[in-house]
């Protein structure tokens, strides 16, 4: 019979048995047997001859779960890897975690849209920061945070630079007043707009072409409890989004960017 034994072990089953049945005392066992006295004491200690499990027993959750929602709509809104997504999450958040504990609580990969070339590899295939995505999303807070709010964001796909704003109210001139504030803030040319199936982004601009994205189902972001308790830095709803885009265009070089931020990858290419 083929019998695993841990790789550092230095008894086998049966000098295991022989341990817990004899009388000897663990001194003359140590010297009997050629190991240590803590060994012998060990497995005189012990009703079972096999090794123990190494895996814990109880796997503790480091997030809780609205925060778990809460960073995979962020990695959506950004569309970012693991390693952008970990800075956004302990120095835009607030929330302390490893990068093997976001892993393991990220959506499957497979439940996700699959990206589009960005930054070097965009330009070298011939593909121009001359579009910005717009998207929508309501937001179900708790009544501490205001109740349902709406966020809209736009994000330019090439070099990932977005514009987000959280409103507690929506209307049309409102979109459009937001949608003049992203074009005058973002450093690329654009020239088109695509848009998400939403009747509140069915407007137009003078001069941009205006497409429609596939149709694609965003459920409500529903949160319990109250973002103060989520989120270490919290702010009020629309000044959290601002400051988080405002860390992702300029807070961390990416290396698909050429060791720039959004915001200074975009400057350089108009310049």
């Amino acid at each position: 019979m083929e019998i695993k034994l841990h790789a550092n072990a230095t008894t086998t089953p049966r000098v295991r048995r022989y341990l817990q049945q004899s009388d000897k005392s663990d001194r003359e066992l140590a010297k009997e047997l050629g190991i240590s006295v803590t060994t012998v004491r060990r497995w005189r200690n012990r009703e079972q001859i096999a090794d123990r499990h190494t895996t814990p027993h109880v796997v503790h959750k480091a997030m809780r779960s609205d925060q778990i929602s809460l960073v995979n709509a962020l990695r959506d809104t950004l569309n970012a890897p693991l390693d952008e997504l970990l800075f956004m999450v302990n120095e835009g958040l607030g929330i302390t975690v490893s990068r093997a504990t976001l892993n393991r609580y990220l959506a499957p990969a497979h439940q996700r849209q699959k990206a589009a070339a960005q930054g070097k590899k965009a330009l070298k295939a011939g593909i121009s920061p001359n579009t910005l995505t717009l998207h929508y999303r309501l937001l179900s807070l708790t009544m501490d945070d205001g109740g349902d709010h709406h966020l809209l964001w736009a994000r330019e796909p090439v070099s990932g630079w977005c514009h987000a704003r959280v409103y507690s109210g929506i209307s049309l001139p409102l979109v459009k007043n937001w949608l003049t504030e992203a074009l005058t803030l973002c450093p690329a040319d654009i020239q088109c707009l695509e848009t998400e199936a939403v009747k509140w982004l069915q407007t137009e601009l003078p001069g941009l072409v205006v497409t429609q994205q596939t149709p694609r189902e965003r459920s409500t972001l529903a949160l319990t409890e109250p973002l103060k308790t989520l989120i270490p830095a919290a702010d009020e709803p629309d000044a959290l989004v601002q400051r988080l885009c405002e860390l992702w265009n300029t807070g961390k070089a990416q290396k698909k960017l050429g060791e720039c931020t959004p915001q200074a990858f975009l400057e350089a290419l108009r310049r």
